[in-house]
């Protein structure tokens, strides 16, 4: 009996930054799988982004095993991976092995995930209808991902100009096709911290015009306006205390 491969792109998910994947053999999230209920200390997981995925460099395969990535938080703390090699007229998954800046935390038997077989067919043909999926596009998509272009040529993750301090995610939720979203983290002018406290969320509309011209005009506005007033304000989460079980069972 051969395993069955579904992959499902998420394209701008609430819960991550870039486009991600869920990777499900015989209808299991097998990197969800590995880890405990709340991801990786507290970050959720899922599989790395489609472009890597359906790369020449990911899912593909090919005669001679190679070790790929598959999921995890982010690439570059804590990452899940796999043997994938192409056997006759199947494709073998095997040797899982979850990886934690460099060193082995956990693999084999210890993940709950053992060898799996594909047919070479309908593997194929379900990276190539993921790529479908994960390639289609609407109007904001176009336009959030020119401005994100835009954004991380002018470093981004450091400074957002005269009112933003940092940029943390540019979303066009598929559902929304008309709507770019933008969260930030408001400059605090006085000098006093290092930013407003909690995230602003600004939207601008969009359409089907040239979405490098729309991305260049939101730009703008994100370097040039102080968009509080017409921004949603995100208080900080609280965290949670730990369980007074949990503390007595520590001491």
């Amino acid at each position: 009996m051969v395993d069955v491969l579904r992959l499902e792109p998420l394209l701008f998910p609430a819960e991550f930054t870039a486009h991600r994947m869920r990777i499900l053999v015989n209808g299991l999230d097998v990197v969800a799988a590995t880890y405990p209920a709340d991801g990786f200390h507290g970050q959720p997981v899922a599989g790395f982004g489609p472009s890597w995925l359906l790369g020449p460099d990911g899912l593909a395969a090919v005669p001679e095993a190679q070790e790929v990535a598959v999921g995890g938080s982010d690439m570059t703390e804590d990452r899940l991976t796999v043997h994938i090699c192409q056997a006759g007229s199947e494709v073998v998954w095997d040797r899982w092995r979850l990886t934690v800046i460099g060193r082995v935390y956990k693999e084999g038997p210890e993940l709950g995930l053992g060898s799996f077989r594909f047919d070479s067919y309908a593997y194929a043909e379900e990276i190539a209808q993921a790529t479908k999926r994960a390639t289609r596009t609407w109007p904001a998509r176009l336009v959030a991902e020119k401005l994100e272009a835009t954004l991380w040529r002018e470093g981004w993750d450091q400074d957002g100009g005269a009112w933003i301090r940092r940029y943390v995610a540019i979303r066009a939720p598929e559902d929304r096709p008309d709507v770019v979203e933008i969260s930030y983290y408001a400059r605090d002018l006085s000098g006093q911290r290092y930013a407003l406290r909690g995230t602003y969320v600004v939207t601008f509309p969009v359409d089907g015009t040239d979405p490098d011209v729309q991305a260049q005009a939101i730009a703008h506005r994100l370097g040039q306006e102080d968009l509080k007033p017409i921004s949603v304000h995100q208080p900080p989460r609280r965290r949670k205390p730990a369980g007074r079980g949990a503390a007595e069972s520590r001491s």
